[in-house]
């Protein structure tokens, strides 16, 4: 049986968490149920968008979430610290592809992929690796957070090493990664990776020039304070 007294210690105890509750920044809020989204999986705070979910979903949803827990300082420096306008054109013009691209709260990278690897393959090319070192150089020196996201045409693999496009690029971002960790001393911390396939096209895979440029691995610079 429940008195009156206790009633009204439980309506007290009630208002005052209501109380404290309305007086919370979304940040704290967050913070206070984290430990309930590590546990159950039920309180997670995260937009969303599509309910989409492929045959790398487990990979994917992985990704996402070493995604959400990295942590920024700053990001007040530019791309055009790793590549200016006049590089980015030398590249075109000797047929290798490299594309800066601004967005609200960073940029990102765009590599075609015979710029990185051979085709089928997932080894990195020497030649490249000059600049790779001006991209790990500015990485160490700034406080963006890293993604990098490989993506394919449609064609289904025939033979080789890797048995789908999904396992292809992820391969590929995985061996950009552990070339930054290795070789450039980056944290593994700061970088997050995905392999999508062919599931996020820039185009048509319809024509050869449509299927070149979905095959491309992006390397994405973001700020936290736009999330």
């Amino acid at each position: 049986m429940v008195t009156f007294s206790d009633l009204s210690t439980l309506l007290l105890t009630f208002f005052v968490l209501l109380l404290s509750m309305s007086t919370m920044d979304k940040k704290t809020f967050k913070s206070m149920f984290h430990n309930f989204t590590a546990s159950c999986g039920i309180l997670y705070f995260k937009e969303y968008g599509e309910i989409y979910r492929p045959k790398m979903v487990l990979m994917q949803a992985l990704s996402e979430k070493l995604k959400d827990s990295l942590v920024v300082k700053r990001a007040d420096e530019s791309p055009r610290d790793i590549i200016s306008p006049k590089e980015e054109k030398s590249f075109e013009e000797t047929g290798n592809s490299l594309v800066v691209e601004n967005f609200r709260g960073g940029f990102k990278l765009v590599f075609g992929h015979k710029m990185l690897f051979p085709s089928g393959s997932a080894e990195i090319q020497d030649e490249i690796k000059p600049l790779l070192a001006k991209i790990g150089s500015f990485m160490r020196n700034s406080d963006y957070q890293v993604y990098i996201d490989g993506h394919t045409d449609n064609v289904a693999m025939r033979g080789g090493k890797y048995s789908s496009n999904s396992e292809l690029s992820l391969a590929r971002a995985y061996n950009l990664m552990e070339y930054f960790v290795t070789k450039e001393n980056i944290s593994p911390l700061s970088i997050a990776l995905a392999g999508y396939g062919e599931l996020h096209p820039v185009t048509s895979d319809n024509t050869p020039e449509g299927r070149s440029k979905n095959r491309r691995v992006e390397i994405i610079f973001k700020s936290q304070k736009y999330f």
